[in-house]
This record gives C-alpha cells, sequence and structure tokens, in this order.
C-alpha cells in the first residue's frame, strides 16, 4: 500500500498539520511508502516532515508566479501569512486550481498511491477526486472546513459537485458527523467518527515542579476566535497574588487581531509572557513543566492540545466545545483534572453576543480558580488512571482506524503510459 497525504496548507503549524504530521510518522512505522503534498510560500525549503524522503514530497508553492499570494488557510486568522477563501476572486481561483491540478497530477503519476489521505473537506479534496475518482480518498474533516461553508458560500457550491466522490469521511465527532450529512448528503455509513489522537512517546506526565509559582498556559492561534483576550482579561481579575502565577502564550497570529490581543498582555500588570511558536518537542516540555492548561476557544473541532496536556499532568480549562466532552469521557472530570465553561451565546459560528462576554470571562475565572485552589490543596494526579483514561487515544490507534478502510486494490492507471487500465 501507497499512501498519499494531501493538505492545501502549512504541515505542522496547524492543528491539521500536525495531524498529517503524525499520521505521517504512525504510516512510517509500519513501514508503509508514503508522499506528501502540501501548499507551502515558495521560500520555504523544507517539508517540515521527519522521515519523508525529498522525492515523495510535492509542495504547491504559494507566493510565486503561478500563485503570487499567500498560503490560503482554512481558518481566517492563521499562525503565518495567509490568504482567507472568502478573499478569493475569480482569478486567484482559477490560479488555484490549476496549480492544484498539475501538483496533483504529478504526485500521482510520480509516486503512484493507492490510497490517498485528504486533509479537510474543502476544495482540494474534491478536486483530488475530480480529476482521479477509482483512486480512493479517505477524507479527514477537522471542523474548520465546516466553517468554510458559511464562510465562502460560492466556493462550498463549487465544492459540492465532487466532495462526495470521496469514499470515507472521518469527522472527529458525532456532532461534526451529523453536519457532514446535512450539508454534503453523504451516506451516513461512509462516515466514520475518528476523533483525534496524541504521542504518547512524547507528551506524558513527569514530575511537576513545585507550584511556586503556578504555571498557565494557552497554546493556539493568538486570535479572537481562539478566546485569548478573555482569557487575559479573566487572568487579570483572578483573586490571587499575582507573583505567585504566571501565564504563557504560545502560538502564532498575524493581523490585526494577532497585533490587539499581544498590546494587551503587553499593558497587563500581571506575568503575562508571548512565548510565539515553538516546536512540538518543546511545547511537550513546556507543558511536563506546568500546571494548568487553558483554551477558552469559541469554535474547535476536537483540539488535540487539550489531550496533549493532559497527558502530560496538567489540569485544564476548556470551553464546552461540541465534542469534546463525549470524546474524552467522565473519567477525567472524576478525577478533578478538567473544568469545563460554559460558550456565551453566539453570532456566529465563532463569535460571542457582546452582552455575554462578561459573563464569559468571569466563568474562564472561576474555573481557573477552581485549578488553581486543587494546586494549592496539593491535589496529586494519579498516574496510572491517566493512563487508563487515555490509552485508545493515541495517534497508532487512530491510524489503525483509518487503516481498516484503506484496503489496497488494482491500481487504476498504467505505469508506463498514466492511461486508465
Amino acid at each position: 500500500m501507497r499512501i498519499l497525504h494531501a493538505l492545501a496548507q502549512k504541515p505542522g503549524q496547524t492543528g491539521s498539520g500536525v495531524f498529517l504530521q503524525q499520521l505521517f510518522q504512525a504510516g512510517f512505522a509500519k513501514g508503509y511508502e508514503q508522499a506528501v503534498l502540501a501548499g507551502i510560500p515558495q521560500m520555504q525549503t523544507h517539508s517540515d516532515i521527519a522521515n519523508l524522503k525529498s522525492d515523495n514530497f510535492f509542495p504547491v508553492h504559494f507566493e510565486s508566479k503561478a500563485l503570487p499570494f499567500c498560503v490560503v488557510g482554512m481558518s481566517d486568522v492563521m499562525p503565518y501569512p495567509s490568504t482567507r477563501y472568502s478573499d478569493m476572486n475569480e482569478k486567484m481561483l482559477k490560479q488555484y486550481k490549476i496549480a492544484f491540478t498539475c501538483k496533483i497530477k504529478e504526485a500521482i503519476a510520480t509516486f503512484r498511491p493507492t490510497v490517498i489521505i485528504a486533509h479537510h473537506l474543502w476544495f482540494m479534496s474534491a478536486l483530488i477526486k475530480e480529476l482521479f475518482p477509482e483512486i480512493k480518498v479517505l477524507c479527514l474533516c477537522h471542523g474548520t472546513d465546516l466553517r468554510q461553508i458559511e464562510l465562502a458560500p460560492n466556493l462550498y457550491k463549487i465544492v459540492q459537485q465532487n466532495i462526495t466522490k470521496c469514499d470515507f469521511v472521518f469527522a472527529l465527532n458525532d456532532i461534526q458527523k451529523q453536519t457532514i450529512i446535512e450539508k454534503y448528503g453523504f451516506d451516513a455509513q461512509r462516515v466514520i467518527i475518528s476523533g483525534t489522537g496524541y504521542d504518547p512517546s512524547r507528551f506524558y506526565l513527569t514530575q511537576k515542579p513545585k507550584p511556586d509559582p503556578i504555571r498557565i498556559i494557552y497554546a493556539g492561534k493568538i486570535s479572537h476566535a481562539k478566546g485569548v483576550l478573555h482569557l487575559l482579561r479573566a487572568f487579570e481579575n483572578l483573586a490571587y497574588n499575582h507573583d505567585t502565577l504566571v501565564l504563557e502564550l504560545i502560538g502564532g497570529g498575524a493581523g490585526n487581531e494577532s497585533e490587539e490581543i499581544l498590546a494587551y498582555a503587553k499593558s497587563m500588570q500581571t506575568n503575562v509572557s508571548y512565548l510565539g511558536l515553538i516546536e512540538q518537542k518543546e511545547l511537550a516540555k513546556k507543558f511536563q513543566n506546568a500546571h494548568i492548561f487553558v483554551l477558552p476557544s469559541f469554535y474547535e473541532g476536537l483540539p488535540l492540545v487539550v489531550i496533549e496536556a493532559l497527558a502530560c499532568g496538567m489540569r485544564v480549562v476548556v470551553t464546552k466545545l461540541a465534542g469534546l466532552e463525549a470524546f474524552l469521557g467522565q473519567s477525567f472530570e472524576d478525577l478533578g483534572l478538567i473544568s469545563y465553561v460554559d460558550l456565551p451565546k453566539m453570532q456566529s459560528i465563532d463569535k460571542p453576543h457582546i452582552d455575554g462576554i462578561e459573563k464569559f470571562e468571569t466563568d474562564i475565572k472561576k474555573a481557573l480558580q477552581t485549578q488553581i485552589h486543587a494546586i494549592k490543596a496539593n491535589k496529586s494526579i494519579e498516574h496510572k488512571m491517566l493512563q487508563e483514561s487515555l490509552q485508545d487515544k493515541t495517534w497508532k490507534g487512530l491510524f489503525e482506524k483509518l487503516e481498516c478502510y484503506m484496503q489496497t486494490k488494482e491500481y487504476p492507471y498504467d505505469e508506463d503510459t498514466f492511461t486508465r487500465r
């Protein structure tokens, strides 16, 4: 079996990019021949994927003559300069389609995959199936692609024409599955709930440092949709001596939103620091040496970073994101390791009504205080129980779930003439 992984944006710097990296490594461990197609800036000279042969990397270059604009991001705010799908005009879309068509054909002709794992239920995945309907395509939905249905309805109509030709779609949770069926008309049997995974060789519990100070970490995009500004305000109003608390912001961002949030953080009279983007290895070390992880996001697919934080023995404060409680199960709440925060009333998928903001920030503050109190009370974390709660949530387990749907079949193209058999 030969697996081609396809992602229309940069690997490694977003949740879907990490997803691709980790599935690739799980496939590598099993000895599969693999290749990657991804969208990157022309100036980028590497794939960001360990163990990937250079001949098996098929980059679509943005900021180039063929694509004279930044990588198109599935989120409106990416951790690097990007273009929004909703801002693409007809000329840009034509350039985008031509560039990806050329690279998809090159990857198929050169690598000859028996199965393609395409990330995002969106334009590139639909294009792959339009061009090569006989090759099996497993499409992974990450949530942000469903958001684009509202943000870029003109592209949604184009995607609809071919996306249902994908053989199987993998949703992160049941709510996502129902949305996919409703919006695209997939048969329920072809939409599988996959969940997400983590790397237990990297994210694991170690001896925590003394909580002096208590270290709190946010990791994700620096954007309003992630609730970062509301976290800062909640942290500012905690009823504790701020010399005993440290808040670290980890992640990238671009544009006015990130600048506004970071300017506010800099103006605060509390211990807040911004670390920018860091590698997964460094993130794991940060988690192992911190006490609380907080994610006040308004919208996510299924946040991998929450699982990674729990695996490192961090207490977690997170919004009640769709499907998250069902995926994690009851055990983390029973252990007192997680505090859920109600989402405010929303005026769009990731923008809250202004009249619910004050209560939302108060609820974040209360959830943080609950976990801070548990740390100050010296409540320990049972290592064995933590491992048992996470044992079915590894990348290896997720890859093996996908593997069941990767049944090999005769390659539908003649290897010499590249014509259909």
